[in-house]
């Protein structure tokens, strides 16, 4: 029997929701409850080898930087990303968060508190091309851009106001960033805007890499339904189905209209927006089930095939 929506998004939370007296120091003491994890201290190490996503609520304020290096460099630390790096991540984490700034557009909102699409830092590791990485991602409640255009690669000229930290973050993270649609995690309202992310290399984690070989095991409609899980904590639990097909060994989700996913042993894949399917590895359900809500916004905002916003790097 397939677990009930309600039972897999509790068992969802069970992981990414640490309890606060695990945390070893207060470092990053929340203002207020709906932060996820309010440090990194002892759980944070536990909750990335898991496969979770960390969640941080930032102070709408100067001091969100500060914050920012804090955690990734506490972050770094437990996955052991080499010293340089360590340093370049941290100035990256400084610039992004930064910039969600921009999407404040309220002055009242100047108090550091949270507030529907205010500002969250994302940390998890998962795996690409490149090997093991720890992807380091910044929410804001704005869906473009400040001055209308997304960033594009180049030289800024002298007398440009805006853009120079993100080619910081170009040159830094070394072609390692991009920026897409996506939805909030933390509160009770999962607010549409964007995420900009960076992604720094990590050695093979023994620890993740077991919990990799297990979470690939999981059967075609255990997958389909943790993913279903995810999406209905990201607010899109509206229409979420998950149709079980032995015969053909696989379980079909479907989310909206226009999107369907179909899991098979060990994969997962969709058809996105520009016209390609995406697969993905079933035990790096993190990171695809944000790719799902990137695509479900871009059907939402009417992004077609041809459309500029699908040149940028997820």
């Amino acid at each position: 029997m397939l677990p009930s929506s309600r039972t897999a998004v509790m068992r969802h939370r069970a992981v990414t929701s640490l309890p606060a007296q695990l945390w070893d120091a207060p470092r990053y003491r929340p203002s207020v409850a709906s932060v996820t994890l309010p440090g990194f201290g002892e759980a944070g190490p536990v909750a990335l080898r898991t496969g979770a996503c960390c969640a941080w609520s930032l102070p709408s304020d100067p001091t969100c930087a500060a914050q920012a290096r804090r955690i990734f460099r506490d972050a770094a630390a437990a996955a052991g990303v080499p010293d340089d790096l360590t340093d370049d991540g941290v100035t990256m984490a400084s610039e992004l968060a930064a910039n969600t700034l921009h999407a404040v557009a309220d002055p009242e909102f100047g108090s550091g508190l949270p507030f529907p699409g205010s500002p969250e830092m994302w940390l998890y590791l998962r795996r690409s091309a490149f090997g093991w990485e720890l992807a380091c991602k910044f929410f804001d409640g704005l869906r473009g851009w400040r001055k209308g255009l997304a960033p594009a690669q180049g030289r800024v000229s002298d007398d440009c106001e805006t853009g120079r930290g993100l080619q910081v973050v170009a040159a830094l993270s070394d072609g390692r960033w991009g920026h897409h649609l996506t939805r909030s995690r933390l509160g009770g309202w999962k607010v549409p805007g964007k995420a900009v992310w960076f992604a720094v290399p990590v050695p093979p984690p023994a620890s993740a890499a077991r919990e990799w070989e297990a979470r690939s095991r999981m059967g075609p409609c255990e997958a389909a339904a943790e993913l279903a899980a995810m999406l209905g904590d990201r607010g899109l639990s509206d229409g979420l189905m998950v149709t079980p097909e032995p015969a053909a060994g696989l379980a079909v989700l479907s989310v909206r209209c226009g999107l369907t996913i179909w899991s098979r042993p060990g994969l997962i894949a969709w058809r996105t927006r520009a016209g390609r399917y995406q697969r993905q590895a079933v035990a790096d359900l993190v990171d695809a089930s944000e790719q799902v809500v990137c695509t479900c916004e871009e059907i939402s905002r009417g992004v077609g095939a041809g459309d500029p916003h699908l040149t940028r790097i997820r």
